[in-house]
């Protein structure tokens, strides 16, 4: 909830600021939301320490495919983005599961003292090895726009993000219920979700390959194989393990989709290129929100076997919305067109 609400506002209130100095700044805030929690005496210090990592979290997330466009040719900025998530989901494979067995092993406080020190090497390793890009000298705006539409396409290209959010986490959310239903035994659940998180980078790695060159059809057919994946799990076609790579379709498919949606909204140039990237972090988590608590409610009137249909149909919207948004998700990208 923090990182949407704070999202643009933080980035539009550092627009002046050096970007890598700012990114700095963002990782020392990863390295102290770790220190105070994991040091905290009392719940409420503990509590303290996390609003510090949202608000780090909020900023570097909002700032880093920016920067990543920034680092590279604008025809290859689509790629760029895909290798920064690609890291960001190869971290989130082996960190989560890293954590918790470190916590389950040493203590939630050692887990957090480790994530520290991790943190803090990173923000060495950046500050002698990354170099400084440029920054704008005035604080972003929609008025920036330089072409009729811009606007409107950015617009699309943020509802599209939102819907692809919800429609993915009404279901995701709810994943081991799900496995369960389908045969798997609780007891798997962690090493299924790490097998499909590891999956689950070949659609970056896809999306890489035609991001920068077919943005519409690579969205298309990313949000295709996310339905076909979805409807495998709503059929109960396979069962047990099968069911594993089912989800791993989908989710491989839902990871494609992330590079178009940033990639997109940048070269709309509505605004600056920090701004859009903190939009798109914002509705991103807003439809992880919204889809969590939609599917609960689901969940909790209907049954499990009600939010694979109802998955497939907001992801069958969201492609109606990308089909119908031309100006933010192009068929195809001139060699050297701008991102």
């Amino acid at each position: 909830m923090i990182v949407a609400v704070i999202a643009v506002p933080l980035t539009s209130l550092t627009a002046r600021i050096d970007r890598k100095k700012l990114l700095l700044t963002a990782l020392v805030g990863y390295v102290a939301t770790n220190v105070i929690s994991a040091s905290a005496p009392t719940f409420t210090v503990l509590c303290l320490g996390r609003v510090v990592g949202g608000a780090a979290h909020a900023l570097l997330m909002s700032m880093v495919s920016a920067y990543a466009a920034h680092l590279v040719p604008a025809r290859q900025t689509g790629r760029a983005i895909s290798i920064v998530f690609g890291g960001a989901s190869l971290g989130g494979i082996l960190g989560v599961p890293g954590a918790a067995a470190l916590g389950h092993f040493a203590g939630w406080r050692i887990a957090l003292w480790v994530a520290a020190g991790l943190a803090a090497v990173l923000t060495v390793f950046i500050a002698v090895y990354l170099p400084r890009v440029g920054h704008g000298t005035q604080a972003p705006s929609f008025t920036l726009a330089r072409k009729p539409g811009a606007v409107r396409a950015f617009i699309q290209a943020l509802l599209a993000n939102a819907l692809f959010f919800l429609a993915h986490n009404t279901l995701y959310t709810y994943i081991a219920p799900v496995l369960m239903a389908h045969g798997l035994p609780e007891s798997s659940i962690s090493l299924d979700l790490l097998i499909i998180g590891a999956c689950s980078l070949s659609g970056l790695w896809a999306s890489g390959l035609v991001v920068d060159k077919s943005p519409r059809w690579g969205l298309l057919v990313s949000g295709a194989v996310m339905v076909l994946g979805i409807l495998l799990v709503c059929g109960h076609v396979v069962s047990g393990v099968a069911t594993v790579a089912v989800v791993a379709l989908w989710c491989s498919g839902y990871a494609g989709v992330i590079p178009f949606i940033m990639s997109g909204a940048i070269r709309t140039r509505a605004t600056s290129a920090d701004i859009a990237g903190a939009a798109v972090n914002s509705t991103s988590n807003i439809g992880i929100l919204l889809g969590a608590a939609f599917g609960g409610r689901l969940l909790a009137s209907y049954g499990v076997q009600v939010l694979a249909p109802v998955a497939i149909g907001l992801t069958v919207l969201t492609l109606l919305v990308v089909l119908l948004s031309a100006q933010a998700f192009p068929a195809h990208l001139g060699e050297h067109e701008e991102a």
